[in-house]
């Protein structure tokens, strides 16, 4: 059945009606949920104390700000190796494509800082070999209760008391399954925060220690690692990678020497000047709307970059778009066949001849002629004037034996005898003819 051009702009309208009135505030309600995690957000488990402390340390000058749509704007950094990139708690794994920029950042010089645990850190940890464990750690030294584990964390030679909450161990891998590096690029591990050698990692789950729980070494399973990076020879930056994603957050700022050990820590990556982003854009945001515009905008800085993939993916939607095009074009109802007034095949009826007799019977004879050169293809009326054709027909009658009737005859060869009720006559045969 065909659609047409108001029926389309009427179920246009009713589509745009009903996803504003009705089905958006109902994902607004079912997507809903408070945001954590976040450098600019001042819940207990934000870390906006975090920001707040690096923005306003006397010591130091920090330009500080956040991504908020996609990891592909640190193509725009202008100063990677004065660059520090803090990543907490990661709610959706980085895509291989977002993992490219990520490395092309970090080998002209970029740093990062992990907070993570149970969550998708894991995507960023291969990158050197490394891994969250994601099975609850037991430690004997602890606060207040089970989850809060006490231990001690080293930053250039300095030791600070720190308080961690439901934190997971690091462990080494022996095979690497995503390897983006460039040749030459290398990196060696530094332990700068344990667990005591009285914990253990609760592999079954069961939520109690059994013998079938893995046993720390002596050196206690490792919480903090941090990765100095080198390319050709060349020292670049660092990836610090911390197995507690709440270790930030304001809750926990003011537990034991937390706050001084992170500004120290970002001090020994970057110096006392330079640039720390948050990367907001892993954080689920609190409605619907604001995770829509999020991905609408991280969509768009990914499309505005300058890397070759970049560059496929633009020429990937640029064919899309004109796929979907032609599919559109494809579906639009063939307009109906239309003809010149004038058509050979279809002689004007009489009347369209004007009043004027002799005109008629010019007009009828220019027809007739120009028909039986088609029809038999007589070449020898091509180029010819009516009057040369009239002058040849009688030997092209007899040689092409082309058959007219009495009227037509009339029409050809004595048309003065013909009537008005006659022209009309042969007008309806050679409609037909």
């Amino acid at each position: 059945m065909d659609v047409s051009s108001r029926s389309g702009i009427l179920i246009l309208f009713a589509t745009i009606t009903v996803c504003t009135l009705v089905l958006f505030p109902l994902l607004q309600i079912v997507v809903e949920r408070d945001p954590q995690l976040s450098a600019y957000d001042d819940d207990w488990n934000d870390i906006s104390n975090f920001r707040e402390a690096l923005e306003n340390e006397p010591e130091t000058s920090y330009n500080v700000s956040a991504i908020l749509s996609n990891p592909a704007v640190l193509d725009e950094v202008s100063n990677p190796s004065s660059t520090l990139l803090v990543i907490a708690g990661t709610e959706s794994p980085y895509t291989t494509l977002e993992l490219e920029i990520l490395v092309s950042f970090m080998e002209k010089g970029g740093s990062i800082l992990v907070f993570g645990d149970f969550d998708y850190s894991n995507t960023i940890a291969d990158l050197f070999a490394i891994e969250y464990v994601k099975h609850k750690l037991w430690d004997r030294n602890y606060k207040g209760n089970v989850s809060l584990i006490e231990t001690t964390a080293f930053v250039d030679d300095q030791s600070y008391s720190v308080l961690l909450n439901e934190p997971v161990a690091i462990k080494t891998l022996d095979t690497q399954e995503v390897n983006l590096w460039s040749t030459g690029f290398e990196w060696t591990r530094n332990v700068f925060m344990t667990t005591s050698s009285n914990s253990w990692i609760d592999s079954d789950d069961d939520g109690a220690i059994t013998p079938e729980d893995e046993v720390a070494p002596l050196s206690g399973f490792t919480l903090g690692m941090r990765c100095g990076m080198r390319s050709m020879g060349d020292p670049l930056g660092s990836a610090v990678f911390i197995s507690d994603s709440s270790l930030p957050i304001n809750n926990m700022w003011n537990e034991g020497q937390n706050s001084q050990f992170l500004i120290n820590l970002v001090k020994s990556m970057i110096g006392s000047n330079g640039v720390v982003l948050f990367d907001e854009s892993r954080h689920t945001q609190e409605s619907f709307g604001a995770s829509l515009f999020q991905a609408a905008l991280g969509f768009y800085f990914l499309l505005s970059g300058d890397t070759l993939i970049l560059q496929i993916i633009r020429l990937n939607v640029l064919v899309a778009v004109i796929i979907l095009t032609m599919a559109l074009s494809l579906r639009q109802p063939e307009p109906n066949r239309w003809f010149h007034i004038f058509d050979i095949r279809k002689p004007r009826p009489f009347r369209s001849y004007g009043h004027n007799l002799d005109t008629g019977i010019l007009a009828l004879q220019e027809v007739l002629l120009e028909r039986i050169r088609l029809k038999y293809q007589v070449y020898e009326f091509d180029e010819k004037s009516r009057k040369g054709r009239l002058k040849l027909l009688p030997s092209l009658v007899k040689s092409y034996n082309i058959p007219l009737d009495d009227d037509f005859k009339m029409l050809l060869g004595a048309p003065t005898k013909l009537g008005p009720n006659d022209l009309r006559n042969i007008a309806k045969k050679l409609s037909a003819w």
